[in-house]
């Protein structure tokens, strides 16, 4: 009866969860491969693990914050990113893909994505810095405090991770997606949807509903590492949870990091 429980709330998260790397199947398929062999995976581990990961993230991105060149130009400084950048950008995509399927070889591959989309975030984040002085701390700070503030709700159950509330999330995720796919498809004949993406009141407000889902998601994310744990995932789904987790922060930090964009813009 427990373990029919269990399944039934795993199916309720994972129904609504859009993390690629958090999803009752692929929990349930590394458990049928690895069996009891090396103990049991636990919420705090994963936590541990994700912990872990976001060090090396920010070192990683110390160091493509230190390759980027700032020259100057016409009176003007010019960042020009480091050559590397574009195979940068096709490991993020092949060890994603990877993470996502090859279970045992998570805590390696996590670790090489977290170098990988590092690097990239601290190139990123100094062209913004270079626009905008400050931006960056402002929206390290603001993403460490969203996510601590989170956590605090969901750990004292303000947020209530109940299947209606899944589902909201999941039909706004779905909805986010759509309009990015219509937006890029509509973009390739001619139309142009920059008012969603520029410094107006509808492109402001635009940006701080996606920081909003992209906070919302998080105790999506929570719940489900815990319930996995609960239902017996292999100890090194730990890493598999952290690297799930860790897309979501990154997620946050990149669109809080636009939101302070738009709105330093305007002034």
């Amino acid at each position: 009866m427990a373990a029919s429980s269990s399944a039934g709330v795993m199916n309720d998260v994972d129904s609504a969860s859009k993390n690629p790397a958090l999803n009752e199947k692929s929990f349930a398929r590394a458990k049928s491969e690895a069996g009891t062999a090396g103990g049991k995976m636990t919420a705090t581990g994963a936590y541990v693990k994700t912990l872990l990961l976001l060090v090396v993230l920010m070192a990683s991105g110390a160091f493509g914050w230190s390759q980027v060149r700032i020259v100057e130009l016409g009176g003007q400084q010019i960042a020009l990113q480091p050559a590397w950048t574009w195979v940068a950008v096709l490991a993020t995509f092949i060890l994603a893909f990877m993470g996502i399927v090859a279970f045992r070889a998570i805590p390696v591959i996590a670790i090489l994505y977290a170098m990988a989309q590092g690097a990239l975030l601290g190139i990123s984040s100094r062209y913004f810095s270079l626009e905008w002085d400050g931006i960056v701390t402002q929206a390290i700070l603001a993403t460490v405090f969203v996510f601590a503030g989170t956590l605090l709700l969901y750990l004292t159950n303000v947020i209530k991770v109940t299947s209606k509330f899944v589902m909201g999330i999941s039909i706004a995720m779905a909805g986010l997606l759509l309009l990015y796919l219509t937006t890029w498809l509509l973009s390739l004949f001619g139309v142009n949807f920059g008012f969603l993406f520029s410094p107006t009141p509808l492109g402001i407000a635009f940006a701080l509903m996606v920081v909003i889902l992209a906070a919302l998601n998080l105790p999506v994310d929570f719940e489900f590492i815990k319930r996995a744990a609960a239902a017996g995932a292999p100890k090194f789904m730990e890493w598999y949870g952290a690297f799930g987790l860790m897309i979501s922060i990154i997620w946050m930090y990149v669109s809080i990091l636009r939101l302070l964009a738009l709105l330093r813009s305007r002034n």
